[in-house]
């Protein structure tokens, strides 16, 4: 049976669903100086899932706390991150160390239209390994229009936190 807790802080929610074998943390909001690390339950499983497509801006204080939590969860967990939101991959690229040696799952990704339309999609990295081995975006269509979208960041950049994948020939 499952079993979920929810710690809150100022401005940011943690929900935690235990399941065998695995367990879910729900994060959305700002990782900040009101942000708490040793208030987050480390449960020692197998698996640790992070969903961060809610999680908005990190400031200084927010990512040391944030660093330290992941390198606790680490310890005892294979970790996991799902649907990273945007300002989660900027802070990603910047400070490798908040994965803590995991590995980014699926991520969210900035496009535009020449119609106006702005947009974020989500992107499977086991779905589309080989345009991000390349470092190429994988192409959208505008949900407005029907015309392809335009990766709206530099790719080399912006994808700089999957190092790990290997790089095609």
């Amino acid at each position: 049976m499952d079993s979920r807790k929810v710690i809150k802080f100022a401005n940011l929610k943690i929900e935690i669903v235990q399941a065998p074998g695995a367990a879910h943390y729900i994060i959305a909001g700002d990782v900040d100086e009101n942000f708490r690390q040793k208030e987050i339950p480390r449960l020692r499983t197998p698996e640790l899932h992070l969903h961060l497509k809610d999680v908005g801006n990190f400031n200084s204080v927010g990512i040391r706390e944030w660093i330290q939590l992941i390198a606790d969860l680490s310890q005892h967990s294979k970790l996991s991150f799902h649907e990273c939101s945007v300002s989660s991959i900027d802070q990603i690229n910047m400070v490798p160390h908040s994965l803590g040696g995991g590995t980014v799952e699926s991520f969210y990704a900035p496009y535009y239209c020449e119609c106006g339309q702005e947009t974020v999609k989500l992107i499977n990295v086991h779905d589309h390994e080989q345009e991000l081995r390349r470092n190429e975006a994988p192409h959208f269509l505008c949900e407005h229009c029907g015309k392809s979208l335009e990766f709206d960041a530099l790719e080399e950049t912006y994808f700089q936190f999957l190092t790990s994948l290997p790089k095609a020939g």
